[in-house]
Parts: C-alpha cells; sequence; structure tokens
C-alpha cells in the first residue's frame, strides 16, 4: 500500500487533528500509521476517504523500514520525541523521504542535526519543529533579520498563550524538554545552559508581561538561517511566578534529569486529565519577535486563536508544499528554510485568522 502522505502517530490527540485536516483536503491521498492496530482500524473506519493504515513502533527498526516504504512525506507525532524520535529521523534520512513533525523538545530538534549529511545525499527534507510553537516564530524571524544590514545583535521570541488544557504528550515532551534542553545560543554559537533561570519584562498589546526564559527550538532553528549573535525565547507567567518560577522551575529541570524523571513524567502526565477535544480551540495567543542590531529594533508580532488546531493547519501545509514537483531542498531545515517564509505567513493570514504586525504594516486574517 502507498500513500503521498503517512501520519505517525495518527490516533494521539494532535495526530486526529491533522488526520481531520488530510481527510478535508487530501482524502485517498495519505494513509494512517501509529502502534495500536485496533486504534488505527477504528479511526479508518470513521473516515470517508476509509484510508490505508499500518502499525510502526520507534522501537522496532524493520517497522520504520514498512513506514517509510511507498510515502513520500512522513508527518511523526509520536513523542516525547527525546525518546522516540531520532530512530523515524534516521530512517526517512536514509530512504530520501521527506519528514516533518510538531515537537518543541529543544534538545531533540539540536540533536537530529547530525542526519543532515544523510538527508542531503538522499533527496530529504527532515523539518523538526514544524507545529504552532516554532514555525511561526521562526518564519516570521526570517523577514525581521532581512529588514537590517548584517548580522543581528540579538533576537528575543516571547509567548504568551491563554486558555487552558494540554494533551498528555505534551506534558510529556514539555518535561523531557526541560531535561534535556540545555542549550543557549550565545556570540554566535551553542552553549550548555541551565533553563528557566532569567527573568525580563516585555510590553506586549495586551499590556506589560513578566516573561521566564524558556527552552523552545528557535535557539536552534534561527542560527541555521539568520546571522546573529544571540537567540533568547520566553513564555509570559502568571502573576507572582516571576517571583519563585526561576528558582524551582530549573530544580524541577534537574529532578526530570536525574533517575526519578520517569517517575515525574508518569505523575504529571495523569495530573487533571485533558479533554477529549477543543483544547485551546478558542484560547488566544501572542508570539512577539524582537530583534536588534546596535540602537536599532524591529518587532514582528503576531496573535490568533487555538494551538492545536493551528499545529494541525501547519502541518498539512508544510507537507503539500513538500509534494510540490518543483520541491527540491534536502537536509535538516529549520521551518522557515523549508517554507516560503512570505508565502506561509501570508496564508496564515489569509487562512487561519492570524493577524501579524510589524513596525510596517499590519495583515489580518
Amino acid at each position: 500500500m502507498s500513500a503521498e502522505i503517512t501520519i505517525f502517530g495518527a490516533t494521539g490527540y494532535t495526530g486526529r487533528l491533522i488526520v481531520a485536516q488530510l481527510e478535508a483536503q487530501l482524502p485517498g491521498e495519505y494513509r494512517l500509521a501509529g502502534r495500536s492496530a485496533d486504534k488505527l482500524r477504528n479511526l479508518s473506519a470513521s473516515l470517508e476517504s476509509k484510508p490505508e493504515w499500518l502499525t510502526a513502533d520507534p522501537t522496532h527498526a524493520i517497522s520504520l523500514v514498512h513506514l517509510c516504504k511507498d510515502t513520500r512525506v512522513l508527518i511523526n507525532c509520536v513523542g516525547p520525541f527525546t525518546d522516540y524520535g531520532e530512530p523515524v529521523v534516521a530512517q526517512a534520512a536514509q530512504c530520501g523521504v521527506h519528514y516533518l513533525d510538531i515537537t518543541n523538545e529543544m534538545g531533540y530538534v539540536h540533536a537530529v542535526q547530525k542526519y543532515s549529511a544523510v538527508a542531503q545525499s538522499s533527496g530529504a527534507a527532515i523539518v523538526p519543529a514544524c507545529g504552532f510553537e516554532v514555525a511561526l516564530a521562526d518564519c516570521a524571524a526570517h523577514l525581521l533579520a532581512a529588514e537590517f544590514d548584517g548580522p543581528l545583535d540579538e533576537l528575543h521570541v516571547v509567548y504568551g498563550l491563554g486558555g487552558s488544557g494540554s494533551s498528555i504528550g505534551t506534558r510529556r515532551s514539555a518535561i523531557r524538554s526541560l531535561a534535556t534542553s540545555w542549550l543557549a545560543y550565545r556570540e554566535g554559537e551553542w552553549i550548555g545552559a541551565v533553563p528557566c533561570q532569567e527573568v525580563r519584562d516585555f510590553e506586549l498589546p495586551d499590556g506589560h508581561k513578566a516573561t521566564l526564559s524558556f527552552p523552545s527550538s528557535e535557539i536552534v532553528t534561527v542560527p541555521q538561517h539568520i546571522a546573529t549573535r544571540r537567540v533568547d525565547t520566553w513564555t509570559t507567567v502568571s502573576k507572582g511566578a516571576h517571583l519563585w518560577a526561576p528558582t524551582a522551575v530549573p530544580a524541577f529541570a534537574w529532578l526530570a534529569r536525574g533517575p526519578f524523571g520517569a517517575l515525574v513524567s508518569a505523575l504529571v502526565s495523569r495530573m487533571a486529565p485533558p479533554p477529549e477535544t477543543g483544547m485551546r480551540t478558542q484560547a488566544p495567543f501572542t508570539i512577539k519577535l524582537e530583534a536588534m542590531q546596535a540602537s536599532q529594533t524591529r518587532t514582528i508580532t503576531l496573535q490568533g486563536h487555538g494551538a492545536y488546531d493551528l499545529t494541525a493547519e501547519i502541518a498539512v501545509y508544510a507537507a503539500r508544499h513538500m509534494l510540490q514537483p518543483n520541491f527540491s531542498r534536502s537536509g535538516v531545515l529549520a521551518p522557515a528554510q523549508a517554507l516560503d517564509p512570505q508565502a506561509f505567513l501570508d496564508h496564515a493570514a489569509e487562512h487561519w485568522n492570524v493577524t501579524i504586525t510589524s513596525d510596517k504594516e499590519a495583515h489580518a486574517g
């Protein structure tokens, strides 16, 4: 059985959202993949196109050979990617299959850079971190940097997320990221750094906000296509959290990094079970980028709703882009390298109700 696109982890929360987009946009051109035959069979039966499906497990090498056979693009939703992502990337790179995933586990995104030469040789484009987090900011950063002559001194990416509720997969990925993403980008190189130790205030559209540094993958992706001395990523925090979070969160990261990491992951995953549907569907988000060079500062701000739904839209948009006859990029790529940043953000404004405001102009979807 063959298909243009294979969605691995199709029965998970975000996987199902991506399947819904594939069913709406490309019925008959995709197949399902995952670890449970029963779940895949039931999901396929519930869809009008009745897509084909196959079982695969990232811990079983032979199943990954079948996963990458007879498909052109592989969308990977099986996490935590720190634990399960690299074997899938390695197989796709070796087989010449275009690959994208939805992670924001920075340590993993940094680790898969080593597969770039293999992917270039086979013609595969490997695009980690191609979801709501990272893809939008990475493309916006590319456009923002183009407004300067020469390298940037600093680039800051600030996330403000509203609403509540997160999938179990998101929680597990967040814990694994805290345990493994001990990186910073300073003076043009990646260095070791303890996460979540810094606090800074930023002016966002809804007011002055306290933020905490956190390990988002733009720290890895942005230097792949932008000359800059420093990249920092931040997330807004609730009132008072800026007082305790710079101590408590690094301590939690240390705990997750040690022998009790698996226990911590299991406990957090099971606290407050997520709703079946609708997580953050109407919840607002803001992503602000601030670039600096000497005394000059420029900004771009993106605002919208629905982080999980938007991730599904982005994944399918990117997969369709990779299927185009003129797509010829290969190697491990940042989202801004795999996509046309301007076309991608224009599409987001027109079709996904993302409002994009820069120092020069505003676009409203």
